[in-house]
């Protein structure tokens, strides 16, 4: 089993995080690699961010079916293309968003979203909307941080997001709370510890459901939503 993760930016610094996490629970018997893109945003803290980056994710897309991996995971946490991604792809393309998501509905009543800057919040809630979660969404709570220095600054993360998740039990009603960053990799085990609900990691998470999936050969539906696309000339 191949499975590669693709981080749609260009910061290093990030990069290395999410693969240090990989490292750590990826079964010894897959090969997964984790890149990023060669071109575009150092993060992505904007719609803006995203189209920069998406043309470059695309290729990186391309590229990887015809290298046959057999699962793609987006390693970012608004899932900047993923459904284009997925029209074009061969073999499935996860996004650690929709999956996280998805897995938050399987462990508690409600999920609330620790995000990255004040204005992420309107864009998370933007996301619930369109994947119909509204009940099961208790809140979203920014850091004040960006995507670089969360990835610098564990502690400092670890700190407001335990203030900031507290909060979002004691006031909002969460019973799940998912690190709404990449960069957050690696951080969810210490504030589970103290706070005793389910913290979920995107990168782990959207992993090793990928892992699972993929031993079962599931793949995308193309009949309707993520259809190929018909051939386009650009000019």
């Amino acid at each position: 089993m191949k499975i590669l993760v693709i981080n749609p930016n260009t910061s290093t610094l990030v990069t290395e995080k999410v693969a240090n996490k990989i490292r750590q629970i990826a079964r010894p018997d897959v090969q997964a690699d984790v890149i990023q893109i060669e071109h575009g945003p150092e993060s992505l803290e904007s719609y803006y961010d995203e189209s920069l980056a998406t043309p470059y994710t695309i290729q990186a897309v391309k590229k990887a079916n015809e290298e046959g991996y057999d699962a793609i995971i987006l390693a970012a946490f608004c899932d900047p293309g993923l459904e284009a991604l997925k029209e074009i792809s061969s073999v499935p393309v996860y996004g650690i968003e929709e999956t996280s998501f998805s897995v938050a509905l399987l462990l508690g009543h409600k999920f609330s979203i620790l995000t990255e800057k004040p204005h992420k919040t309107s864009s998370k809630k933007q996301h619930v909307r369109k994947y119909g979660l509204e009940s099961r969404f208790a809140s979203v709570r920014a850091l004040g941080m960006g995507v670089v220095e969360i990835a610098e600054k564990p502690e400092k993360v670890k700190e407001i997001g335990m203030a900031l998740a507290r909060r979002m039990i004691e006031e909002d009603g969460a019973e799940v709370i998912i690190m709404g960053c990449a960069s957050m990799a690696g951080y969810s085990d210490d504030l589970e510890k103290e706070l005793g609900i389910p913290v979920i990691d995107p990168i782990a998470t959207t992993y090793k459901v990928v892992e699972g999936l993929t031993d079962i050969r599931m793949s995308l539906s193309k009949i309707g939503l993520y259809a190929r696309p018909a051939p386009q000339k650009i000019n």
